[in-house]
């Protein structure tokens, strides 16, 4: 799996894979699917954010998307997987200063709602 974030609409989004993704989208959170040989956001926006509190299971999602945006070699043969990431402060929990000492990277839960 290639390493790749972009960033969309102020949020930025970090590459994951199919496990990580079934595990956010079973917790609830939402998880954006794009063919793999397409590179999501502007300006044609080939991605879906599904969301985990819907009535499918994330692998009836993941067959729906698969069947109706795979095809062949121009799309790519699997799915990409992406989530909202942002940095904070280890200890406080705030967005990072100069006098920080570490950050750490966590899910950005305001993408929750969009």
């Amino acid at each position: 799996m290639k390493k790749y974030t972009f960033t969309d609409s102020g949020y930025t989004f970090q590459r994951i894979d199919k496990k990580a993704a079934r595990r956010a989208y079973n917790n609830g959170l939402r998880v954006m699917l794009c063919p793999v040989n397409l590179r999501p956001g502007y300006p044609y926006h080939p991605e879906i954010s599904i969301s985990g509190k819907a009535a499918a299971t994330f692998e009836e999602a993941l067959n729906a998307f698969e069947f109706y945006n795979l095809r062949g070699k121009e799309t790519g043969r699997y799915t990409a997987f992406y989530i909202p990431i942002r940095e904070i402060d280890r200890f406080t929990g705030e967005a990072p200063t100069a006098a920080t000492l570490g950050t750490v990277t966590q899910y950005d839960y305001r993408y929750i709602g969009g």
